[in-house]
C-alpha cells in the first residue's frame, strides 16, 4: 500500500489496470491524500521481469504527478512534466515480476478533477512543451 511508501495519509484499496489500457478516472474530494494533502488514488499493474512500459497521467484540471513503486525498484519513481504541458509520464523498465502500484496525484493540494491514465508498451521519449502554471 502507498503508506508504506510514507507519504500517504488514508490508504485505499487500489483499482487494476493492464498494459494498453486506458482509464478516464477524477480525483475526487473524498479520495485518499497524501501528506502534503493532494487528493490520490493507486492502481495495481502485474508486470513481467523486464518488460518496459510508458505510463501517461493527462489532466485539464491539475498538474498531474505520478508515482510509481514496487519490488525491486531501487526508490520510488515520480515524475511531473515529462508527458507535456502539466502532464506526466513516465517509462519503466520492470526489474522483476511482481505488482506494482501507480499513484495518481497532483502538485497542487485539494485539487480534484478527470484525468486519462494510460499505459502502453515500450518506451516514449519526454514532451517537449512546458508547463505553464508552475
Amino acid at each position: 500500500m502507498l503508506a508504506a511508501a510514507g507519504w500517504l495519509a488514508a490508504p485505499q484499496p487500489p483499482d487494476t489496470i493492464a498494459v494498453g489500457q486506458t482509464i478516464q478516472g477524477a480525483l475526487r474530494r473524498g479520495d485518499a491524500q497524501t501528506r502534503d494533502k493532494s487528493y490520490v488514488q493507486q492502481w495495481e499493474i502485474v508486470a513481467a521481469e523486464g518488460a518496459v512500459v510508458t505510463i501517461d497521467l493527462v489532466s485539464e484540471s491539475f498538474d498531474a504527478y505520478l508515482i510509481v513503486y514496487g519490488p525491486g525498484l531501487p526508490s520510488d519513481l515520480q515524475d511531473d512534466d515529462s508527458g507535456g504541458l502539466c502532464n506526466a509520464r513516465l517509462t519503466v523498465r520492470f526489474p522483476q515480476r511482481g505488482v506494482y502500484h501507480i499513484a495518481v496525484t497532483s502538485t497542487e493540494k485539494l485539487k480534484a478533477g478527470p484525468f486519462t491514465l494510460s499505459v502502453a508498451s515500450g518506451s516514449k521519449p519526454q514532451a517537449l512543451s512546458r508547463c505553464r502554471q508552475h
